[in-house]
């Protein structure tokens, strides 16, 4: 034997719902959840975040926007890889408000760094990757320039 049941669901606000409906039969008894989720905090935010070449031992910085275009308020986190940082690591984003971030690369050695950062919000976990490749100048003096200033030295880099 079949038996259909309907359920009609009239939520009073936007938010999550979760109930759980036990059904008892003759033979046995089950349970079958309903769930209904509200409103989100959707954040916009790069998909990646990339720095290309960058000198040894010299601090790049790179703004970043991240807005909120969900429903809900947002409450957020960023956690970075050791050779980038970023100007605020916590905050909260009203619906449709909008917050520059300035994230920095300051890399250590000459090398690729491909990493991933990681953004937490309304309970979701992303991970961005983030990327950089740091080389070493060449430094070097200039003969050709005299100066009054006997403490004064122009250096190049290419």
């Amino acid at each position: 034997m079949e038996i259909t049941y309907i359920v009609k669901f009239s939520p009073e606000t936007k938010s999550d719902y979760a109930y759980d409906l036990i059904v008892i039969t003759e033979r046995e008894k089950f349970i079958v959840p309903i769930r209904a989720m509200g409103c989100r905090a959707i954040l916009d935010f790069p998909d990646t975040i990339e720095y290309g070449l960058v000198p040894v031992k010299y601090n790049t910085e790179k703004p970043i926007m991240i807005r909120n275009i969900g429903e809900k308020k947002a409450k957020w986190q960023i956690v970075c890889p050791a050779s980038f940082t970023v100007s605020k690591t916590e905050g909260i984003l009203e619906v449709n408000q909008v917050e520059q971030l300035i994230f920095n690369f300051k890399p250590s050695e000459a090398r690729k760094y491909n990493e991933e950062l990681t953004l937490i919000y309304d309970g979701f976990e992303a991970s961005v990757p983030i990327s950089g490749e740091a080389h070493n100048d060449n430094v070097y003096l200039s003969k050709g320039h005299v100066t009054a200033d006997p403490t004064s030295i122009t250096l190049f880099s290419h």
